[in-house]
C-alpha cells in the first residue's frame, strides 16, 4: 500500500532537517524518513519540500512518482466527487459533499463499534448491506462465522484500496465482497440466511429504494428467527423537528419486524425477527 500523508505529517516534515519519525499509514504505525538537501526521502520516493507547504486540512495525499497525490477524483459516470477525509481515527470519505460517516463529534471508528454493539452478540452469517470502506464488514468479522458485503460503486471501493484501515477488507478470506446492488443482490440469498444484519444505507435522497417496503421485507425474508437487525437511520433536517426514524420503525413492524427500539447513541433502529 502506498504512503500517505495529512497535513499534519506535511507541517513536522517542514520544520526539521535530517532523519524524522511520521506515520504513513494515518496513524496506524511509525516510519521513519530523511530530509535533505531541500527533499524528503520516503521509501523509493524523493519529494521536493516545497509540495509538502501546499497540503491542505482535510485531505489524505498518496506518495507516488516523486510526487504528493490528493487521493481525490470526479467520476463522470456518477457524477460526484469523491475523496479520502481524514478524522481523529479512521478516515471516512466524502460524496462530493456528503460525508459517508459521522465525524464531527463521533469519529468512524466509534461509529461503528456503536453499529456493531447493537448486534451484539455477532454470530453465524452475517449481511452488510452497504459496504463504503468496509469498517462495518471488518469488525464484525471478528466474531461472525462469515461476512457479505455489497458496494454498487466501484469508485468507493477503489477509494477504499488506498485506505489502511481497509486492508483487511480485501485480505480476510471471511469476508466476502459482492460489487452490486443490494436491493437486487438480496434477492440471491435463501430465507432464513442469516444471523444478523446491519443496514446502513446512504441518506434517502440518494438510494430511496434502501428504505421501501420491498426492500425491507427481503431483509425480513433472509433474516432467521431470532435475527438482530439494525438499520442506521441518518435524520436528515433534524433541526426542522422531522422524526425521520418513526417511519422506518412504522415501515418494520408492518413488515413483521419485533422489538423494535430507536437507540440514540447509534442513531439507528434495532429489530428482531
Amino acid at each position: 500500500m502506498q504512503p500517505i500523508i495529512t497535513k499534519k505529517e506535511a507541517d513536522r516534515i517542514l520544520k526539521v532537517e535530517g532523519e524524522t519519525i511520521v506515520s504513513l499509514d494515518l496513524g496506524i504505525s511509525q516510519s521513519k524518513i530523511i530530509i535533505k538537501d531541500g527533499f524528503a526521502l520516503i521509501g523509493e520516493n524523493k519529494i521536493p519540500i516545497e509540495d509538502f507547504k501546499k497540503a491542505k486540512e482535510g485531505c489524505c495525499y498518496a506518495v507516488e512518482d516523486n510526487q504528493l497525490k490528493k487521493i481525490a477524483f470526479f467520476s463522470e459516470e456518477t457524477n460526484f466527487y469523491y475523496k479520502l477525509l481524514p478524522t481523529k481515527d479512521w478516515p471516512t470519505f466524502t460524496l462530493s459533499s456528503t460525508p459517508m460517516h459521522r465525524h464531527a463529534n463521533l469519529s468512524p471508528k466509534e461509529d461503528t463499534m456503536l453499529k456493531i454493539k447493537e448486534i451484539s452478540p455477532v454470530i453465524g452469517n452475517v449481511l452488510d448491506t452497504c459496504c463504503g470502506s468496509g469498517y462495518t464488514a471488518i469488525t464484525a468479522a471478528k466474531n461472525a462465522e462469515h461476512v457479505f458485503t455489497f458496494e454498487k460503486d466501484s469508485n468507493v471501493l477503489f477509494l477504499a484500496k488506498f485506505n489502511p484501515y481497509s486492508r483487511e477488507l480485501f485480505s480476510n478470506k471471511k469476508i466476502d465482497i459482492f460489487e452490486e446492488d443490494i436491493f437486487e443482490g438480496i434477492k440471491k440469498f435463501k430465507s432464513c440466511f442469516f444471523d444478523r444484519i446491519v443496514h446502513d444505507p446512504p441518506t434517502f435522497k440518494y438510494a430511496p429504494e434502501l428504505y421501501s417496503r420491498e426492500f425491507y421485507s427481503g431483509l425480513y425474508r433472509v433474516l432467521k428467527k431470532g435475527g438482530i437487525i439494525y438499520h442506521y437511520t441518518p435524520w436528515p433536517h433534524k433541526t426542522r423537528k422531522e422524526v425521520f426514524y418513526k417511519g422506518v420503525v412504522r415501515k418494520l413492524k408492518e413488515i413483521g419486524f419485533e422489538s423494535i427500539a430507536y437507540m440514540e447513541r447509534s442513531c439507528g433502529v434495532v429489530a428482531r425477527k
